[in-house]
């Protein structure tokens, strides 16, 4: 009696801890991953290799987060006994604790590339700076104007990063809180 209790204790833990993530939690992140979405559909580099080397580097980390938000939907998915369209699956296979961990190493990759991508926004806003001192100075008015839609497409760059990277931090913050939660909780269950 007393085993068949831990294990229904040890199955309770589970489920609340697969709820570590929440339905809102989840549409939170699609609404996250799908403004990354929308604007690394529109950014567009600069021609200048320090501002696109930040801008390239903002993108990358967002597609990378944008991967993580689906995989770790899935997971979850899998983990309560779901599938992709919410129904209910008792044949649904659940993600090991092994996978759970790999996924977290993958999840604390996104955090190298969002540093990545911060390490080069200094240079990226000094390159904007020179550009547009440069073309306030420009006498010429055919090199003035090119300058100036130089310049443009720089800060153009820059502000998709700007604009890209508060949520970008949030979601990867929020994908390592829930996939964390989760592992915690399978590893308490296991010591009972």
């Amino acid at each position: 009696m007393k085993q068949l209790f831990l294990m229904a204790l040890s199955i309770f833990m589970v489920v609340c801890s697969a709820n570590a993530q929440t339905k809102d939690d989840i549409q939170k992140s699609k609404e996250r991953a799908e403004k990354l979405q929308l604007l690394c559909d529109g950014y567009k580099g600069s021609g200048n290799a320090n501002v696109d080397g930040y801008g390239d580097a903002v993108k990358n980390a967002a597609i990378l987060a944008i991967a993580n938000s689906v995989q770790l939907e899935n997971m979850y998915k899998r983990q309560i006994g779901e599938t992709k369209d919410g129904v209910t699956d008792v044949t649904t296979t659940k993600p090991t604790l092994e996978e759970w961990m790999t996924f977290a190493t993958t999840v604390a990759g996104e955090a190298a590339s969002i540093k990545a991508a911060t390490d080069k926004v200094q240079t990226a806003a000094d390159e904007v700076k020179k550009m547009a001192a440069s073309s306030s100075k420009e006498k010429n008015p055919m090199k003035a104007a090119k300058t100036v839609k130089a310049a443009k497409a720089t800060a153009a760059v820059v502000e998709f990063g700007n604009t890209a990277t508060p949520i970008l931090v949030e979601e990867s913050a929020a994908q390592v809180k829930a996939v964390n939660e989760i592992i915690k909780t399978l590893k308490s269950g296991k010591n009972l």
